[in-house]
């Protein structure tokens, strides 16, 4: 069983994430930069935003992976940029293997969609990619392939603006129906709190997955709606435990600090315990399953820490912030000595 201490100064410890915060997003805006100053994109977005093309291998025989290596080699060193990793599917009739391209080459945006696809694959062309690859396959790797074994159709936007629109307006409308019921559930401070908690962690998602370089395809909108409704959980049950120390008599002898470190401490083992059991299982499905599912994982393990530590320390801590900003800006009217309008002499 996990013994954590009835008391320690945990929201005391908000500086030093604050500091790590800020070091993840500068990081995530140099790696970010350097992308854009080489040619490339600002994060790593996948066909399912940028469109693009799948070339399809059909096999009697496994390629191995030493093979499906060489073959993407072989299509990047045409200047092609090769997106994810080689897709290996069983088929009833032996293997498919799918190489995502986007519409890229040598590190430029294509146009020309059209032209771009019919230098992929053009029917009865044995000079178009796919058949170079037949012939680079067969001659080079000797892999058994048959005739028109090597296919390649057009992949479209998936993730369209509108799609994308949609879904960070559902965010937002998300976000402000939270907000609105921690107001009426807590306090409006509680409210401020949990949502500036959850921008830390997509942000921290978003620096993230530019430091990593990960592909952005749709999953990761799914990714992204997930965390919020995991991190929010976990930071309105410390909450709940925030409005029971404020209602005990002796809170009146207590800080603001001292209420939510009591309160962040007794919730704390159940935060860690979920949180490890939710990171065991995800992490071991990154580790074994194919790069579609990666590329909506790899997000989640992200947002699981960056959401840990919200809810442990980055809520209560600006909590005990927007909690002293409302006492000064009540203390400032009374001291106003606003009583209402003067009675007037009739």
């Amino acid at each position: 069983m996990l013994r954590l201490p009835k008391y320690a100064k945990i929201v005391e410890k908000f500086r030093y994430i604050l500091i790590v915060f800020l070091a993840v997003v500068v990081a995530g805006l140099v790696f970010g930069f350097v992308r854009v100053g080489t040619g490339d994109t600002f994060l790593n977005f996948g066909i399912d935003f940028t469109g693009g093309a799948t070339i399809e291998i059909t096999s009697d025989e496994q390629i191995s992976a030493d093979n499906q290596s060489k073959i993407v080699d072989f299509i990047q060193a045409d200047g092609y940029r090769v997106n994810g990793d080689v897709q290996e599917t069983d088929a009833t009739e032996g293997y498919i293997y799918e190489i995502r391209l986007s519409y890229e080459r040598n590190g430029k945006t294509i146009t020309d969609e059209v032209a771009f696809l019919t230098e992929i694959f053009e029917s009865g062309n044995d000079q178009d990619l796919c058949g170079r690859i037949y012939t680079e396959a067969t001659e080079n790797l000797s892999i058994n392939l048959e005739d028109n074994s090597v296919r390649a159709y057009a992949v479209g936007q998936t993730a369209s603006d509108s799609l994308v629109r949609a879904a960070v307006i559902a965010t937002i409308v998300a976000i402000v129906v939270m907000l609105i019921y921690i107001v009426i559930r807590f306090t409006f401070s509680s409210a401020l709190a949990a949502v500036c908690a959850l921008a830390h962690d997509v942000i921290v998602m978003i620096a993230l997955m530019s430091i990593f370089n990960v592909t952005i395809n749709s999953t990761f909108i799914a990714a992204v709606i997930t965390i919020i409704g995991y991190s929010i959980n976990a930071t309105i049950v410390i909450f709940d435990r925030v409005r029971a120390e404020l209602k005990l008599t002796t809170s009146a002898d207590k800080t603001d600090k001292e209420i939510a470190n009591k309160a962040v401490c007794s919730t704390l083992a159940v935060t860690i315990l979920s949180t490890l059991t939710t990171l065991i299982m995800v992490v071991f499905l990154a580790i074994f399953s194919v790069t579609t599912i990666q590329e909506f994982i790899l997000p989640i393990i992200f947002g699981l820490v960056a959401g840990a530590i919200s809810s442990t320390i980055v809520a209560p801590a600006l909590w005990i912030q927007f909690r002293k900003l409302g006492k000064k800006i009540v203390k400032n009217k009374k001291n106003t000595g606003y009583t209402g309008a003067a009675k007037q002499d009739s």
